[in-house]
């Protein structure tokens, strides 16, 4: 008898089974080794799309002022569901509370389990062209991508050349079954699949383009623009550049914010009619939290106010609260567009990371070319001035500058970001956290920029190694 792990209840339960899933017959007129029952498998975009929606909480993009600390004491502290945000503010050994499953964590790899069954069975099912099934599996190689290069920026290092090998990552899981125990691969070998996943999805045959309702399936610009994610946060930037750049040249639509300035709530373009957005990955959690989300004070202050991104994506939170809270601005683009935060990669992105890229190669003027197209459309016409930088560093800063205000509040840019450029003294920083009375700091080799698991795994995966 095999142990078979179905990963919607990852790391909670091991179960017993002899039967493989393939051996149920779908009812009507689906059988699960067709071509077309893969097909089906992808459309489900609930499935598909989900992010880890606490890593926002722990950087330094966010603060809970007295009057929220206060409001969240009062209301929610004896809560279980609001409980991790406090925990993850404060960077506590245990965020998820004993007994208690990570939600966050049970839908990416609940997302995984289907993207492994896509991936290691599409190429023998039947009914179909070797055209399709390749392609069926690119787009399952992109959704599996995402979610490894998701939780090891969680739960795992930034990565480094020098210890990638040995640094603890996740749970590699690549097949729809498990068979040994559960441990965590090393950061280069989880690095390593997703290069594999999204190199070989590029070559795949995915669409160059998806649109409109097509925006959750998995497109060719969007793989280059996870490539290009993930190669900036390996310190591949010659790579990131070109795959920047590959994505651009596929899509590279940006919103003008100055056209919208007067579009109200609910008026601005959803998610599937955003022309920056390649692929959807939506964080929904933070939709009406703003006593959660109040922006700190550094970040409000790099803005020029007559920055557009300002004016209409954030807003004061005593606004949003009708005078319930009174202190600060909280990121406010879901009452824009209805929608959650994508946290999938988008035009903008491709943006700074090739602005970030050329800085980094000694190209300030080039930099600073591409970060003012993109700024362009983020100020009213007759406000705009260019950025200039004096030299290929300074442009660097200005860049990061910029990279920080566009990828704001949405789904962990900023954590990954401020993990990976602790190995740089220019940009190391000590992060403080005040709640009521309490002060917590988090250095810049800090163990707690990798989240701990839940303890609730470790009674059915022991040899699963924890966070320290």
């Amino acid at each position: 008898m095999k142990k078979y792990l179905i990963y919607i209840a990852i790391l909670s339960a091991l179960l017993t089974s002899c039967d493989n899933y393939v051996d149920i017959q779908t009812e009507g007129k689906l059988i699960p080794k067709e071509t077309i029952n893969y097909r089906y498998l992808l459309q489900g975009a609930s499935t598909f799309n989900s992010t880890y929606n606490l890593v926002d909480v722990a950087s330094d993009d966010i603060v809970m002022r007295d009057d929220h600390a206060n409001y969240f004491n009062r209301y929610f502290s004896g809560s279980a569901y609001y409980k991790p945000y406090l925990e993850t503010y404060k960077w506590a050994d245990q965020i998820i509370p004993v007994g208690e499953r990570d939600s966050d964590m049970n839908s990416l790899y609940a997302s995984l389990y289907t993207c492994n069954v896509i991936i290691n069975e599409v190429m023998t099912s039947t009914n179909g062209t070797d055209a399709e099934r390749l392609a069926i599996k690119g787009e399952a190689q992109v959704h599996r991508a995402f979610i490894f290069l998701t939780l090891v920026n969680v739960f795992g290092k930034a990565y480094d050349p020098a210890t990638a090998s040995t640094d603890l990552g996740i749970p590699l899981l690549t097949v729809p079954t498990v068979t040994e125990n559960i441990t965590r691969a090393s950061v280069k070998e989880v690095y390593d699949q997703i290069v594999k996943d999204l190199t070989e999805a590029i070559a795949s045959g995915l669409k160059p383009v998806n649109r409109s309702r097509s925006i959750w399936f998995p497109s060719k610009a969007s793989a280059y623009g996870l490539l290009a994610r993930t190669n900036l946060y390996m310190g591949n930037y010659a790579e990131a550049l070109q795959n920047a750049e590959s994505a651009l040249a596929l899509q590279n639509t940006l919103l003008n914010l100055e056209d919208y300035q007067n579009a109200g709530d609910y008026g601005w373009p959803r998610t599937f009619d955003d022309p920056e957005n390649m692929l959807a990955k939506e964080s929904m959690a933070y939709m009406y939290s703003p006593t959660l989300l109040s922006l700190s004070d550094e970040l409000l202050d790099s803005f020029d106010t007559k920055d557009l991104r300002y004016q209409l994506y954030t807003r004061s939170i005593n606004a949003m609260t009708y005078g319930s809270l009174t202190q600060g601005r909280a990121y406010c683009k879901e009452l824009l567009s209805g929608d959650g935060r994508n946290a999938g990669p988008t035009v903008p992105e491709m943006y700074v990371i090739k602005a970030e890229c050329e800085a980094r190669a000694g190209n300030a003027a080039t930099a600073m070319a591409t970060i003012n197209t993109l700024r362009k459309k983020r100020f009213k016409a007759a406000e705009y001035t260019d950025l200039t930088a004096a030299d290929a560093n300074d442009a660097l800063v200005k860049v990061l500058a910029e990279r920080r205000k566009e990828l704001m509040g949405r789904a962990g840019f900023r954590w990954a970001d401020l993990k990976r450029l602790n190995k740089d003294p220019r940009f190391a920083k000590t992060i403080t956290h005040k709640y009521l009375t309490e002060t917590f700091t988090i250095e810049p080799d800090g163990n707690r920029y990798q989240f701990p698991f839940a303890a609730i795994y470790f009674d059915y995966a022991p040899d699963l190694q924890q966070n320290n």
